[in-house]
């Protein structure tokens, strides 16, 4: 992250480098639902295709205001195509057609060697041979992730998604630092504040925002583990138990990466509260296979009083987080978290994918909020740094 001072991260700054990262994130997020509906049957075809057929587009559209349309439509035109590939690949493997397969690869990698060439043509502070590398490296990482949910591997598939995750965040990383090094050269300015000598800007250390990023993506892994975990419930592929402790996991790498900025922090009554929140709604899902209104309106309950003492106890950690906001992004994301229960018990597939799109774009809201109020909380409780010697 050369371009970045390490030393003096600002608002901004943090701001591009999440926003790339959380495109490459919900790209294999969709990539991974769009598998699992080809090989299992979990959801529509057609419409999981169309969610990651607009994820894949979706960076070309945010290329045309800094680049202009006509490079915008092209970028857009190669991510397209490698949506189209990829279902096409998939197709092939189903039906056995071992000549398809090995095709369809080597259009795929001829799709990452022009999408490579094309962002360097863009823009001289991307490398193509360096975006060949990371593209390559992500392309094998999907085509593991196709083969051990092909062979019902999910353990594999488990360490595959980490996997994965490390890699978009890289690919986040070189995305930002090549967007922000064309928008401060040559009179445009991306942070003003960043290059206006003299000037005092709040910003934070490089890896005080790498814990914001662990904080901040702990929506997103909530409402991906607890899909996965329903997933497992409802139609019995993979393992429920394996699922759940992977789930149980998401909480604990949130509370470690919240200690660091708030050492005093009541880990065991913090992280208990969620165990807690996580055993209700496997409760939950259990009770309504059941169809067991009493328990259901019991566990319900339950789980509104449990967001009330979450909402507390954030709040009373960070004066920069409001416990009301708190406690309507808790109340929404369990509004929308029952609704995904009932949509996959009356197999709305459609409903389905509608309702974890918009869990995901929940996610993002709220994480914006814990994002902000972190780096209030930080730049107001250290001094002021410039980035400057």
């Amino acid at each position: 992250m050369e371009f970045f001072d390490p030393q003096c991260i600002t608002y901004s700054q943090m701001n591009l480098i999440f926003n790339a990262r959380y495109y490459y994130r919900r790209l294999s997020t969709w990539t991974t639902a769009y598998l699992m509906s080809r090989y299992y049957g979990i959801g529509t075809t057609e419409a999981l295709f169309e969610r990651l057929y607009q994820e894949a587009i979706d960076l070309g559209d945010m290329l045309h205001i800094i680049f202009g349309r006509q490079h915008s439509e092209k970028y857009s035109q190669l991510l397209s195509q490698y949506a189209i590939i990829f279902h096409e690949l998939i197709s092939a493997q189903l039906e056995g057609d071992i000549e398809g397969v090995n095709r369809n690869v080597e259009r795929l990698c001829q799709n990452v060697y022009e999408r490579a060439a094309f962002l360097e043509f863009i823009n001289p502070y991307w490398s193509a041979a360096e975006y060949q590398d990371i593209f390559d490296a992500y392309l094998r990482n999907i085509l593991e992730t196709a083969n051990a949910v092909a062979a019902g591997d999910f353990n594999k598939n488990i360490e595959l998604y980490d996997l994965l995750n490390e890699h978009t965040n890289r690919m986040g990383d070189t995305f930002a630092k090549g967007i922000y090094s064309y928008l401060t050269t040559g009179g445009s300015m991306l942070d003003q504040d960043t290059l206006t000598t003299g000037r005092q800007v709040p910003c934070i250390t490089y890896e005080q925002m790498e814990d914001i990023y662990t904080i901040r993506m702990f929506w997103f892994e909530l409402v991906t583990w607890i899909r996965n975990y329903m997933i497992s419930i409802y139609t019995g592929v993979g393992n429920p138990e394996e699922t759940f402790d992977r789930l149980k996991q998401v909480p604990v790498e949130y509370i470690i990466a919240m200690k660091n900025f708030f050492p005093n922090i009541d880990v065991e009554n913090y992280l208990q509260l969620f165990n807690e929140y996580l055993t209700l709604i496997s409760g939950f899902i259990t009770a309504m296979m059941e169809n067991n209104t009493e328990e259901l309106n019991r566990i319900t309950r339950s789980l509104y009083e449990n967001a009330d003492k979450r909402a507390a106890f954030a709040a009373s950690v960070n004066p920069f987080w409001s416990e009301e906001q708190w406690r309507d992004i808790l109340y929404i994301n369990l509004r929308s978290t029952i609704e995904e229960s009932s949509s996959f018990l009356s197999g709305d597939y459609e409903k389905n994918i509608d309702i974890f799109t918009r869990l995901l774009d929940q996610a993002e809201t709220s994480s914006t909020f814990l994002a902000q109020g972190l780096f209030e909380y930080i730049t107001k409780n250290q001094p002021i740094n410039t980035g400057r010697d």
